[in-house]
């Protein structure tokens, strides 16, 4: 609550409407007291009024923010956002028009991160509830949210949402388990035939062969285009470690089925 006709002026938050029209009859009231001019007594007397919440934020500031009604006031516009209670369309329409306009005196049109966090706490009541039942993506981007506002909170005697929420983005499908076996050939500049990673150790380490029954096999998943580990499944082989090491696709062709 802003003002009270009934009694002194007094300020309680909590939102963006109260605060704009307590500071409007602050103005007033220097002007009524002679005072329009006075930025210390301005201040003071605004001090006088702050009750609950706003008093508690009013105490935390600095000196010399309390002691400028120049500062103080922009330190109350910077901290009271607007509300949405999501009790109709007009109140939808006017929430997204005061988001957007806050956005373009901070000039931080591009920057979703900044207006995500500063529109986190404008939601209350069953408004609260909607925008916490939202899928993150869509909480997450502006552009998504508000277009999810006023679909949900439509002007009275519209029957038809002329705006419907897009749907988030579905997560691509994990690759298929599939795996396949096959051979490693080696190429050779000065010898044209076929040559296998050998299975058999020559005492050092992995031999080869040019025979297809004493060739190294070894399983890989072809559906995979990022660099994978081969596996050797037969633990028998002498000299065969486990895993072979990552081979990059471009190498897929050298595997023989």
């Amino acid at each position: 609550m802003a003002v009270n006709e009934a009694g002194p002026l007094r300020f309680c938050g909590p939102g963006a409407k109260e605060c704009e029209e307590f500071v409007a009859a602050v103005i007033k009231h220097a002007y009524d007291q002679g005072k329009p001019r006075d930025d210390v007594w301005m201040a003071d007397f605004a001090a006088t009024c702050m009750a609950e919440d706003a008093l508690r934020w009013w105490s935390e500031l600095d000196e010399e923010i309390q002691g400028s009604w120049k500062f103080l006031r922009r330190a109350m516009f910077s901290r009271y956002r607007p509300l949405f209670y999501g009790h109709s369309g007009d109140e939808a329409e006017q929430f997204v028009f005061s988001v957007r306009r806050r956005i373009w005196d901070a000039e931080k049109q591009r920057d979703n991160d900044w207006i995500i966090n500063f529109i986190s706490d404008c939601f209350v009541g069953k408004a609260l509830r909607w925008h916490v039942s939202l899928d993150s993506s869509v909480r997450g981007d502006w552009e998504l949210l508000e277009i999810a506002i006023l679909a949900q909170y439509t002007p009275e005697g519209q029957s038809n949402q002329v705006l419907t929420v897009p749907e988030p983005p579905r997560a691509a499908a994990p690759p298929p388990e599939t795996k396949r076996r096959g051979r490693i050939r080696v190429s050779k500049k000065d010898n044209t035939a076929l040559s296998y990673l050998s299975k058999i150790s020559d005492g050092v380490g992995l031999g080869f062969t040019l025979s297809e029954a004493y060739a190294l096999e070894v399983e890989y998943n072809p559906f995979i285009s990022d660099p994978q580990t081969f596996l050797v499944p037969d633990l028998g082989v002498l000299g065969a470690p486990r895993h072979f090491g990552q081979i990059r696709t471009p190498m897929w062709h050298q595997v023989q089925k």
